[in-house]
């Protein structure tokens, strides 16, 4: 900080000294000196903010552990950098003599023409800015995608939120970039902000003959065995509906860890059908009856 201050102390002097010898020489070169020195001040005055912005964000994520305010500190530092030059050019052109309100007025247009230009760019931006602020979720979050490509897998993990777009690695570590604005119009489902856990439904079809109880005990022996499964709320078996060839089952779950939500699953079922076979509890299958030439082949 002392080393730009003295070098804007250093640009003072030079530029008061010139307009000193301007006046001995009988030249007023008040306006284009002071606009002149305007400009050159800028810069150890953006690099001071710069100095004490950081300073400020260090402090505050000691005291955080919000990752989202690591994407928007750096925003903020940008934001108020552009403002500074800005306002200086405008101060420096107003001492050389320049009117600056037409001037303003002129950016102003250019500014909704290029607004106009690039909406979706725009708008991808705000929509960054509403993300940080409302932080639907952060780094590291695990969230649902709802475009995910074709026969892959549909939630990742939140790498990045910059002020365009958001990256997510899927399970499958694809990289999704998705624009912000796109986010804005959708339900977020987050896995992560859930701190007891999630509940997760198993449906089972099984034929009528068998015995409901049986399954039923069956069913929730395997999921008070299976690692990960809560042991409160308790596992529950429901009946949902009977079938045209199956009565339908549901065994209800509570897991404590949402990202091996999938891995559960394809657990429980392998014991389930293990232990069906073992006791002899059908799972129904469609079957067909096909009439060829009048003999009927099943």
């Amino acid at each position: 900080v002392f080393d730009y201050l003295g070098t804007g102390v250093s640009y003072i002097i030079f530029g008061v000294t010139l307009i000193l010898a301007g006046n001995q020489f009988g030249l007023n070169s008040m306006g284009l000196v002071t606009g002149i020195l305007i400009l050159f001040l800028s810069r150890p005055l953006t690099k001071i903010v710069k100095i004490l912005l950081d300073k400020i964000e260090n402090q505050m994520l000691k005291k955080s552990k919000d990752d989202n305010q690591r994407v928007m500190f750096p925003l903020i530092n940008k934001t108020i950098i552009v403002t500074i030059y800005i306002f200086t050019i405008i101060l420096a052109l107003g001492q050389v003599g320049i009117e600056v309100l037409p001037l303003v007025a002129g950016m102003g247009i250019a500014g909704l023409a290029i607004g106009l230009a690039a909406k979706n760019t725009l708008s991808n931006m705000i929509a960054g800015i509403f993300i940080i602020i409302d932080k639907p979720f952060k780094l590291g979050d695990r969230i649902e995608i709802w475009n995910a490509p074709k026969n892959t897998a549909t939630w990742g993990d939140v790498v990045d939120i910059g002020l365009r777009n958001t990256r997510i690695k899927t399970t499958d570590n694809i990289i999704m970039v998705i624009p912000n604005s796109e986010i804005a119009k959708r339900d977020i489902v987050n896995y992560s902000t859930m701190p007891n856990g999630i509940r997760v439904r198993i449906p089972i079809g099984i034929a009528y003959e068998a015995d409901l109880k049986e399954a039923s005990n069956i069913l929730l022996g395997i999921a008070k065995k299976t690692n990960g499964v809560s042991e409160k709320p308790v596992p529950r078996v429901v009946v949902k509906k009977f079938g045209e060839s199956s009565v339908d089952l549901e065994l209800r779950v509570w897991i404590k860890d949402a990202k091996i939500r999938r891995r559960i699953t394809s657990g429980i079922g392998t014991k389930i059908k293990k232990e069906f076979d073992a006791n002899d509890i059908d799972i129904p299958y469609p079957t067909r009856s096909i009439i060829v030439q009048g003999e009927k082949l099943s």
